[in-house]
């Protein structure tokens, strides 16, 4: 499957936009879009957020977890921190679980809760912890 920076380059030809065009549609500088198709920068949930809607794909296919680009109509996400929990709640896992049974620590459920946007490599740790997709930990998919 793709990386993250080969798809965002893939959907990019496809949807003939350049660097600079799409920064300014996501609100980003053009160095970002430009670091992320270079693999060299982490993107956030929400700047992940804008670019599967603008690109009309999933969070999965976006970042190169799947080749279905989409399978659901996405709905508009809630806020990240509290859905995270009932996701965390449906799956009978416990927030103390998770910090212990996995690289995601309390610090990331401190910032979280104190509405820090996540970045989407911790959340693909998540979502494979917890056996989900990353639009589904999000609650952009039912």
């Amino acid at each position: 499957m793709a990386t993250f920076s080969e798809r965002l380059s893939e959907l990019m030809l496809e949807k003939e936009i350049k660097s600079h065009e799409l920064a300014s549609i996501i609100g980003v500088c053009t160095n970002t879009v430009n670091d992320w198709k270079r693999d060299k920068f982490h993107i956030t949930l929400t700047n992940a957020l804008k670019l599967a809607d603008f690109f009309g794909c999933s969070l999965d296919y976006l970042i190169g977890r799947s080749d279905k680009d989409m399978d659901f109509t996405p709905k508009d996400c809630p806020p990240f921190y509290s859905h995270f929990i009932s996701v965390l709640k449906e799956s009978g896992v416990k927030p103390y679980h998770m910090r212990r049974d996995s690289p995601i620590k309390g610090a990331y459920f401190n910032n979280w809760k104190k509405g820090a946007d996540p970045l989407i490599p911790t959340l693909v740790v998540a979502a494979d912890f917890l056996g989900v997709t990353l639009d589904y930990l999000v609650g952009r998919d039912n």
